[in-house]
């Protein structure tokens, strides 16, 4: 007579590791809805993200691979709670500090503004581009300070990529600080040094 396998044995046999909390996973986007992307875990099942914790520094799209971390194993549905935005950010500090070590220029997309500057999202971590590290193109100039009118320069700035390079950045302090100007001082020195005597530019 054969014995009877119960589901806990079969899991404990099987290649399946059961999810834990912090656990990060990648799975595949099988739906985007306005609240929620619903994403494919394979033999872990299905997990939902909610808007909360869709990181805003990744496309969304279907059938797209993304790196999620676990929040809650199981809901009562049996689906699984994830966060893209804390896969993100455990991912992401470390990235930014080679980044900087490396003086890399990367592209950021500002969502919002402020009259000091832009804020940003890299690598998953929130941000700050300071107006003073604004290119000459992007610095809002305006005539008497008028500080509704650099909001409103600043703001059209948002959602259009800048590139960046990465001024200063610390975990412990949950800082980023990113400059646009430190960005296009080696494009211009590059093109400065290609330019010869008598070239019409």
């Amino acid at each position: 007579m054969s014995k009877t396998i119960t589901m806990d044995e079969l899991l404990e046999s099987s290649e399946v590791k059961q999810l834990k909390t912090g656990d990060v996973v990648e799975g595949v986007i099988t739906g985007i809805k306005k609240q929620e992307i619903w994403v494919d875990l394979g033999a872990n099942g299905v997990g939902v993200v909610l808007r909360r914790e869709i990181s805003g520094a990744q496309k969304l799209e279907l059938n797209a691979k993304i790196n999620v971390s676990v929040l809650e194993p199981e809901l009562e549905d049996g689906y699984v709670l994830l966060s893209m935005r804390r896969a993100a950010k455990d991912r992401g500090w470390d990235e930014l500090k080679r980044l900087q070590e490396a003086q890399e220029i990367i592209d950021i997309y500002p969502y919002d503004a402020n009259r000091g500057g832009l804020l940003i999202e890299a690598e998953g971590i929130r941000g700050f581009l300071p107006v003073s590290q604004l290119a000459a193109g992007h610095y809002p100039r305006v005539s008497g300070a008028d500080k509704d009118e650099i909001l409103q320069k600043l703001n059209s700035l948002t959602n259009k990529p800048i590139k960046v390079r990465v001024l200063d950045v610390s975990k412990k302090d949950n800082k980023l600080i990113v400059s646009e100007k430190e960005a296009v001082r080696d494009e211009l020195q590059n093109r400065f040094a290609k330019l010869k005597i008598g070239d019409s530019v």
